[in-house]
């Protein structure tokens, strides 16, 4: 029986609404920076330059991929779990991976109550982020 945990695109939604306020202002800092980097005596600047730089990568990613999904379709994979953790994050979220072909999709509670190590599942997700609309385990052949 598959198994809904919420839908992965107001997930996505919800991602893009976070990060992207952020990425504005680092990328905000990140050119208030720039302008600045050639002044004589900048040595602190610069390394401000490259770690704001960094943060604006890596937001940029993600608001990037996050976009590619609100409009991208549903994607359907089928395999074998080959791999599955649970961690927290930031001390209050707890989360479960697994791993099936070559990517990682993270699953909600109620999606990870069911999913074990080594089952077959088919899981539709978005193509970009692997947000999980749902996954189904399969039978054994």
């Amino acid at each position: 029986m598959p198994s809904s945990g919420g839908s992965a695109r107001s997930s996505v939604v919800r991602t893009a609404a976070l990060f992207a306020p952020f990425f504005a202002l680092a990328l905000l800092g990140f050119i208030y920076l720039a302008a600045g980097a050639g002044a004589a005596g900048s040595g602190g600047r610069t390394v401000a330059l490259v770690l704001v730089g960094f943060v604006v990568l890596l937001l940029g990613y993600q608001v990037v991929q996050s976009v590619r999904d609100m409009f991208a379709k549903v994607q359907e994979t089928s395999g074998l779990v080959e791999r599955r953790w649970s961690r927290n994050e930031f001390l209050l979220f707890h989360n479960t991976y697994i791993f099936v072909g070559k990517d990682v999709y993270r699953l909600s509670p109620e999606q990870a109550l069911d999913i074990q190590l080594g089952d077959m599942v088919r899981i539709v997700h978005l193509p970009h982020t692997s947000a999980v609309e749902s996954i189904e385990r399969l039978p054994r052949s």
